[in-house]
């Protein structure tokens, strides 16, 4: 994923601004714990999300401790520890990361490729980690990510079918935090929401780029850069964190529920808003 989930922090409490960043800095002590020091750099808002996500829907409560920060050892700061979810996340940032870097080596650009080949190597070490502890998930990572391959190789002009395989992959990883039925179902539809939302920002936000560089965009088939697939773009952006802030209205939250709320309800639509205050920029 790549951090376009993210809180709107003029509008939280202190303490749930401070909750929210706990469990950011538990999830980078849990990465650099398991994959190393260079994992660390795999951690993005996305993951704290899901990390927020996963706990507001568990019984158990996380445990907070303050502990030295592995990137500024002068500093200390309040990490959380979410036990077994804590893994799980990490399990997925590295799993993701994989795939990214499998997509990049196949990249129109010269850095992304470089890039990719350089950190290749340690990558697949901490894969083969990843997905010997979590195999199914891998196998729906690695699935939709090839899904997406043919998808974008297809050169479809349709922004839903484009973002069908990332969504996909957060439905099938949501619908599994509840044995509920229908709690179940609601967190495949959010999934399936927030994917779509994360490959429609990545698209608009990549727009001028992928234009220079031709490499596909579903906002690009056929034409150019301008204001009209802007606008586009944001409208289909706005309908869907609309539909995501709906979709979690009916979740049974057993805490977290405003920091998720803020993010929901504001952090998504300033994420969109600044990505467009940069295209006015260049238009």
């Amino acid at each position: 994923m790549f951090g376009y989930i993210r809180v709107y922090k003029p509008d939280m409490k202190i303490s749930e601004y401070e909750t929210y960043k706990a469990i950011y800095c538990g999830l980078c002590r849990e990465l650099g714990r398991e994959y190393g020091p260079a994992a660390r750099m795999t951690l993005s808002f996305d993951f704290t999300f899901l990390a927020a996500l996963m706990m507001a829907l568990a019984e158990d409560k996380p445990v907070y401790t303050r502990r030295k920060c592995a990137a500024n050892p002068l500093k200390s700061c309040i990490m959380a520890d979410l036990g077994e979810i804590q893994s799980r996340c990490c399990d997925c940032a590295v799993l993701m990361l994989w795939y990214k870097l499998e997509d990049d080596l196949k990249d129109h650009g010269t850095v992304s490729r470089l890039r990719a080949a350089a950190l290749y190597p340690a990558a697949r070490l901490a894969y083969q980690k990843a997905a010997g502890r979590q195999p199914e998930l891998d196998q729906l990572i690695g699935d939709n990510m090839r899904l997406q391959a043919e998808t974008e190789a297809a050169g479809t002009a349709s922004a839903d079918l484009a973002s069908e395989p990332t969504a996909r992959v957060l439905s099938g990883l949501l619908s599994t935090l509840s044995d509920d039925p229908m709690q179940k179902r609601v967190l495949e539809r959010l999934g399936y929401l927030m994917g779509r939302y994360v490959y429609l920002c990545d698209a608009l936000d990549d727009l001028e780029d992928d234009r220079e560089k031709d490499n596909y965009n579903p906002f690009l088939v056929g034409q150019s850069a301008g204001p009209e697939q802007i606008e586009n773009a944001i409208g289909t952006l706005y309908l869907t964190i609309a539909e995501a802030a709906k979709t979690f209205e009916l979740l049974e939250l057993k805490r977290f529920e405003p920091i998720l709320a803020n993010i929901l309800y504001q952090g998504m639509k300033e994420t969109v808003d600044s990505i467009v205050s940069k295209k006015e920029k260049t238009i």
